[in-house]
């Protein structure tokens, strides 16, 4: 048979392409999987909670991480934060410690996370799954917050009187247990949570609950800021100040804080870098005010 002019890259030419992807295709994301929690007192009921993690997603939340875990077998052991109590999580994720609270009696639990759709639908559908009576009766509300704004919206969940604008009454209701579960890797959003807390968080009787690992062991030093910029005292600007945030002392928020667990689990991620003992840590602290 003679070659001719039929040369493969001919060939190329004319059919290569046919399979060829669009420059504009992107994959389908990765479909969704599910975790099931068993819980360590076997007590409890449910023994088991399902949840299913977002297949992707860049604020991780497609991962049930070791906090929430350690966190939500701490609250089982605990159960006097959640019965009876109005409950905030904060960047809940697959809100593990939020459906604990819920099936040990929370009389409110509101699960935020950042407003993006796939994960306010993600944490619905679990608590559809997981306590789908309380979700019924307005006890587990799920919606989409962004940490340091307006908390008026969160405020409401207790509060229905409370308008997105005005005074707030004196005597309003405010969160008995707030949650934090593995957030403190945010090193830029540290004082837009506290802020939240603050704005939010019962005084004297209420209580957060900072549950986190140290993913990049050489960034502990600025995990830990968290815990610094929460326990310096506040500083007022002065009434005469008119200089930006950035370049003003802002002072901290005047929480106290207490350390009460140090545990290891399995490092989340075998293959990543710094020390794994650091990396399998988690620790836990509580924070008031007075």
């Amino acid at each position: 048979m003679s070659s001719g002019s039929g040369s493969d890259s001919d060939s190329d030419g004319e059919l290569g392409d046919m399979f060829a992807l669009p420059r504009d295709f992107a994959p389908p994301p990765p479909e969704p999987t599910f975790e099931i929690f068993t819980r360590d007192m076997k007590d409890k009921v449910p023994q088991e909670i399902k949840l299913r993690l977002v297949g992707s997603h860049p604020l991780w939340g497609h991962h049930l991480w070791n906090a929430a875990k350690m966190f939500a077998n701490w609250l089982d052991a605990h159960p006097e934060h959640s019965l009876g109590k109005n409950v905030l999580e904060l960047g809940a994720a697959a809100a593990l410690p939020s459906f604990v609270a819920a099936v040990n009696g929370a009389s409110k639990v509101v699960i935020t996370d950042y407003p993006d759709e796939s994960l306010i639908k993600n944490i619905q559908y679990n608590a559809d799954l997981n306590v789908p009576a309380q979700v019924q009766d307005g006890t587990v509300i799920v919606q989409g917050y962004l940490w340091g704004s307006n908390t008026r919206p969160l405020l409401a969940n207790l509060n229905p009187t409370i308008s997105e604008h005005g005074t707030l009454p004196a005597d309003k209701v405010l969160y008995d247990t707030i949650i934090l579960s593995d957030l403190l890797f945010n090193h830029s959003q540290h004082r837009a949570m506290l802020k939240t807390c603050k704005e939010t968080l019962k005084p004297k009787t209420g209580r957060v609950f900072v549950f986190f690992t140290h993913h990049r062991p050489w960034l502990a030093d600025a995990d830990n800021k968290f815990f610094e910029i929460a326990a310096a005292p506040v500083l007022p600007p002065p009434a005469d100040d008119e200089s930006s945030d950035d370049e003003r002392d802002l002072g901290g928020f005047g929480f106290k804080v207490e350390k009460v667990l140090e545990e290891k689990m399995a490092p989340m991620f075998m293959e990543d870098p710094g020390s794994e003992e650091v990396r399998a840590t988690v620790h836990g602290y509580i924070m008031w005010l007075e």
